[in-house]
């Protein structure tokens, strides 16, 4: 068995909790409505920081914690996450009618996963939770070669963008700053300095790297606290789920202006963007310039992206979906689901984001989410809407330029346990 894989006992509960929560869905779904397609795009697990935990030393009082792995690698406790993950979305499919209990076929169930470590490991772990003892593929490019469905421009990486500063000391970056050096009055910034210690706030206004370092630094700190390690080793033991939950919305607002906004989101989702389209207007029967992820473009399709990926999305569809109960918006194993169903003669795509809470990830335990349906811009305000009114809203939104037409060259892969 793969260490940090949930065990029996532990499958045993998270499957009956999985199969209520299935209860609950099908007896929610929609009437009259026949399901035709759907898309899930899955951020990685739970990941230790993309830098070595002495990289920003200078920021904390006290050391940052050590991690099991090497930076930017799923954990154990990720993997474990993302399999839960996967039996969470199992039941849901099935309920829905997109997954039978039998083993899939090829046309019914792709999944495609960018090419870092951590993303292909989060696949097959999906994989293991979503069609147990079935022997499925996923879709990834060959080595380390950029997939330019998740980085259209070779070298883009998670975490990489210098986002500008913001202008003002909010509470959230006040907070952070307490919990980095454990003060934050300006006699302890003083001493703080002094004794050679970098800030993030100075002189009563952020500093020029606050902006980028306040996303990373609150987002590492909820990572800590995903991954279950010892409350004196999550913020060095000054800040609980709670505190961590109002920091990481500077994780949310560096997204915001990086990502997500115009024209960045265009320039980096739009091949992503457009592939999603079209394979929800091939299930529908219409000929597109664009590849579908398959030829029939019916089934599920799941993607093992990047918050980044989120971002980017959310800026193109023109989604919002932040709910402050679950206030980190790119959790790991967060989703964008896109579903297409068949009402009448019409076609009519609906999405929905399922986001994990903090408390669901240091558990690995997500019988508790359910669906934010979400209104579609360009469709009214309306959370369900005709194939072809999305589909011009979408292409207004998307870059052609930054479109490649046919689907990157990828390889089935799989991965045992080590």
């Amino acid at each position: 068995m793969r260490k940090g894989w949930i065990r029996p006992a532990g499958w045993a509960l998270l499957a009956l909790a999985a199969v209520g929560s299935a209860d609950a869905m099908a007896a929610s779904a929609p009437h009259g409505e026949t399901p035709v397609a759907e898309i899930v795009l899955l951020r990685h697990g739970v990941r230790s920081p993309t830098s070595t935990p002495d990289a920003h030393a200078s920021y904390a009082s006290q050391p940052w914690p050590s991690w099991p792995v090497a930076p930017g690698i799923l954990t154990p406790h990720g993997h474990a996450g993302m399999q839960a993950l996967g039996a969470f979305y199992r039941q849901r499919l099935i309920a829905s009618g997109n997954l039978g209990k039998a083993c899939p076929t090829a046309d019914q169930l792709q999944v495609i996963a960018d090419t870092t470590p951590r993303n292909k490991e989060s696949a097959q772990a999906v994989i293991d939770g979503l069609v147990p003892g079935c022997h499925v593929s996923f879709l990834a490019m060959p080595g380390d070669d950029n997939n330019p469905l998740f980085h259209y421009v070779k070298g883009d990486k998670d975490d990489d963008a210098a986002s500008p500063s913001p202008t003002e000391i909010s509470p959230a970056l006040a907070e952070l700053q307490a919990i980095l050096l454990g003060c934050n009055d300006k006699a302890c910034l003083k001493a703080a300095s002094a004794s050679g210690k970098t800030l993030l706030v100075e002189d009563d206004k952020p500093t020029p790297k606050a902006g980028k370092l306040s996303g990373t630094f609150s987002e590492n700190l909820m990572l800590a606290y995903a991954e279950g390690k010892p409350a004196n080793e999550v913020a060095w033991g000054r800040a609980d789920a709670a505190l961590l939950g109002k920091v990481i919305v500077l994780h949310n607002d560096a997204f915001a202006r990086d990502k997500k906004s115009m024209p960045a989101a265009t320039q980096a989702g739009s091949n992503l963007a457009a592939h999603i389209l079209a394979t929800l207007q091939t299930a529908a029967g219409e000929s597109t310039t664009t590849a579908a992820f398959s030829s029939q473009g019916r089934g599920t399709f799941v993607l093992i992206g990047h918050d980044t990926n989120l971002a980017n999305i959310a800026g193109v569809f023109g989604l919002d979906w932040h709910d402050t109960n679950r206030p980190d918006d790119y959790p790991p194993g967060g989703g964008l689901v896109f579903d297409l169903f068949k009402r009448g003669n019409q076609y009519v795509v609906k999405v929905s984001a399922l986001m994990p809470s903090m408390d669901d990830l240091r558990g690995n335990r997500f019988d508790d989410m359910r669906p934010a349906k979400l209104r579609i811009s360009g469709c009214g305000g309306h959370d369900a809407c005709p194939l072809a009114v999305f589909a011009a809203a979408v292409g207004k939104s998307i870059d052609t330029s930054r479109v490649m037409p046919a689907l990157p060259a990828m390889t089935p892969q799989s991965q045992g346990a080590p």
